[in-house]
């Protein structure tokens, strides 16, 4: 007889992008501190909820009892439940302290301090910026999550999700920079020395699925071409900082399941565009 177990496996929140950077054009605007936390080894502090068993590990086994299993009492990183019971554990702390969470993020928590100014706080997993007023509000707040989680202090938010994080505080201006990024993605694919190109796509660009039939010198080249992780990476891009490659990113993307040619010589002209952009960033605050 077989034995089936089925969990309520419903996948934890993860913050949005855009809420990232409406915290970052806030803290640009109103000159925040913006400071970054990460915690050690957060899905060891979920709290399991259904009953899981695990073998004894090698060379830890009981004497004479070598098929005995064990019952987990906390998430184990590897285990499906991990990510799902660490934002549970995170999030009841938050609000047990006195947060309140984003109805539009739940990821997003944010509380009044003594000079009726906010404190923000955004979650990625186990990364985390907090942006607030006063650097003593910030270090009271770093203290609260120290005493529950095993902390480490980065300090100072220089870089979030693979985005560079500069700024220049007499002018009140933040920028939000993918130039890493950009460089590691156009190493991979082979384009790190392009030649740049002013624009995305040409202006007469017209993509189709209606191209003749793949001949097979074709499929042979396709079937050795990254398409789909390249259109990927060019998304994650998009999705961050580079907006202006919204258009043709959407373009390039329709063609993922049969990709030709000329798709692929449209995917390596925005590589060629980024070659030439790599330094382009999103900016907050000032006058912009």
């Amino acid at each position: 007889m077989a034995l089936f177990c089925f969990f309520n496996l419903q996948d934890p929140p993860v913050v949005k992008h855009t809420s990232i950077r409406v915290l970052l054009a806030i803290v640009a605007h109103q000159d925040l501190e913006l400071d970054q936390l990460d915690v050690k080894t957060a899905f060891l502090h979920g709290e399991l909820e259904e009953e899981i068993y695990m073998t004894q590990l090698d060379g830890f086994q009981e004497p004479e009892k070598e098929d005995y299993v064990c019952r987990l009492k906390k998430s184990l990183y590897g285990l499906k439940h991990s990510p799902r019971q660490w934002y549970k554990k995170f999030d009841s702390y938050m609000l047990e302290i006195g947060y309140l969470r984003s109805p539009y993020d739940s990821c997003v928590y944010y509380n009044k301090v003594k000079d009726e100014s906010f404190i923000y706080l955004v979650l990625y997993v186990d990364d985390m910026l907090l942006g607030v007023v006063n650097k003593s509000d910030i270090q009271k707040l770093k203290g609260l999550l120290s005493a529950k989680f095993d902390m480490k202090d980065l300090g100072t938010a220089k870089k979030i999700l693979g985005m560079e994080i500069y700024r220049d505080r007499s002018q009140r201006k933040l920028f939000l920079s993918q130039k890493g990024y950009i460089e590691k993605i156009l190493s991979r694919f082979g384009m790190a020395f392009a030649k740049p190109i002013d624009t995305p796509s040409a202006s007469n660009a017209h993509l189709s699925v209606e191209f003749a039939p793949k001949s097979s010198e074709e499929k042979e080249y396709m079937s050795y071409v990254p398409y789909v992780s390249a259109v990927g990476s060019l998304m994650y891009a998009m999705v961050c900082t580079r907006l202006d490659l919204a258009h043709t990113v959407s373009v390039v993307s329709r063609f993922m399941e049969e990709p030709r040619k000329e798709h692929w010589q449209a995917v390596k002209r925005i590589f060629r565009y980024l070659r030439g952009t790599s330094d382009v960033s999103l900016s907050y605050g000032g006058d912009s």
